[in-house]
């Protein structure tokens, strides 16, 4: 049995919309679990970037970071990620730096290459023209806000960067970080298939920066654990079956577990939910801990994140609990 390795833990979060509920029900919840996060002593919270997808409220991430900084004393806020793609490097450059001149050294700009939506949302964020083709450029162009060495100046932002993360689920973003030294978090939670060979790329395409001596590398992956096996069936299905219908080009509002539990699964469906959850941490705290460092053995990974999947708050913070105690439990 594969000994389970003590890292750092931190949280992604989606701000999912409970089945019947609200947005407000959803981004409420978010702060909620923030505050549960930063009490168990997690090292950092982050919130994605997502648009058009009626079951996530999570579109906007500099307006999530502050109310969850404001809410929050300790805790590392930040994005995972803002994907650049959607938006032009100065505004970015100006939300980032006003945040941090709000909260201080405790905001993280995680940046991500894809849109994080479909065309047509593309074209409605109005950043389409040239999308993912440009984001060297752009990511460079943000940089040199930071550093006050653009034409125009940031402000707030000049001379005040965030701590700047790099996001990706495959092999392009794992290069860029490591060629320009900075820490990396991989997308395992929805790319498991791509992940130790992202994250060899990171680290034989490393340089040492000002950012970074040696490589840094964190991996989100998705966790769902309760004592009651049936209780983790229970809240993990309604979010599996609607990322089916996703994958299938429909755009369905939350499931009620009622509804995920009716659903007479077929052949295909059993097939993808079985395989989505081989390299997951999904089950009891005996097996997500089984989990976790069989994960944390193959990818060497320095950071766990932890993207609690839960279709209910209460769960979703109750499985940050569990972590929590099985990684206190653990090795040094």
């Amino acid at each position: 049995m594969t000994a389970l390795r003590r890292v750092p833990i931190s949280v992604l979060d989606l701000a999912l919309k409970p089945a019947g509920g609200t947005h407000a029900d959803a981004v409420h919840g978010t702060v909620a679990l923030a505050a549960a996060a930063e009490r168990l002593g997690y090292e950092r919270f982050w919130v994605a970037e997502h648009h058009g997808m009626r079951a996530i409220a999570s579109s906007s991430p500099p307006v999530l970071i502050a109310a969850i900084a404001a809410r929050t004393e300790r805790i590392r806020v930040g994005s995972g990620g803002v994907m650049l793609p959607n938006h032009a490097p100065l505004v970015v450059a100006e939300q980032f730096g006003t945040l941090r001149a709000l909260y201080g050294d405790r905001i993280d700009l995680g940046i991500g290459r894809a849109p994080g939506s479909d065309q047509q949302t593309s074209r409605a964020l109005r950043r389409d023209r040239f999308g993912a083709d440009a984001f060297p450029s752009e990511l460079m162009e943000l940089i040199s806000y930071f550093d006050d060495t653009a034409p125009v100046p940031a402000v707030p932002g000049a001379g005040d960067r965030p701590q700047v993360w790099l996001l990706g689920s495959s092999g392009y973003s794992a290069q860029a970080a490591g060629q320009l030294g900075l820490p990396f978090a991989f997308a395992h939670h929805f790319s498991s298939e791509n992940t130790e060979a992202a994250l060899g790329m990171y680290r034989s395409n490393f340089r040492p920066s000002e950012y970074l001596d040696s490589p840094y590398a964190a991996i989100a992956v998705q966790v769902v654990s309760d004592e009651d096996v049936e209780v983790v069936r229970s809240q993990t299905l309604p979010g599996l079956l609607r990322f089916i219908k996703q994958r299938q080009g429909q755009n369905p509002e939350p499931l009620s577990i009622e509804e995920a539990l009716a659903h007479e699964l077929t052949q295909f469906e059993e097939l993808f939910i079985e395989e989505r959850l081989q390299r997951q941490a999904v089950g009891t705290a005996e097996q997500v801990r089984a989990a976790i460092a069989e994960l944390l053995d193959s990818t060497a990974a320095d950071e766990l994140i932890v993207v609690p999947a839960a279709a209910e708050l209460r769960y979703r913070e109750r499985t940050l609990e569990i972590v929590r105690e099985l990684m206190d439990a653990a090795e040094h």
